[in-house]
């Protein structure tokens, strides 16, 4: 009979490590791991939402980037499909039609 912890999927974490799942008690594989989708209106990036560094714009739909040490970039001036490492600070936009990507990277 085989013990356990000898087969890869009865891997015990270290009882200093343990967590509701691999996430947390491995991390977050990848560069980025999470997502939120802006469609219109304003979407401030700070408290539960600060951490969102890169952007993707699928439609620009009119929307506005405010930079979080200042200044503004217009979405329609950004390539489409492009990851964009920007620290932005909120997003306006009130024509709607956009679709714009945010991600969270690790380490934040």
């Amino acid at each position: 009979m085989a013990e356990v912890g000898t087969y890869p999927y009865n891997y015990n974490a270290p009882s200093s490590n343990n967590g509701a799942d691999q996430f947390d008690r491995l991390g977050h594989p990848g560069k980025y791991y999470s997502v939120l989708t802006y469609t219109t209106g304003q979407l401030d990036l700070t408290g539960s939402n600060y951490g969102y560094g890169s952007v993707i714009v699928k439609t620009e739909g009119g929307t506005t980037f405010t930079l979080s040490g200042g200044g503004t970039i217009a979405a329609v001036n950004l390539t489409a499909g492009v990851v964009y490492d920007l620290s932005v600070s909120k997003l306006t936009g009130a024509s709607g039609g956009a679709i714009i990507y945010l991600l969270k990277k690790q380490g934040i």
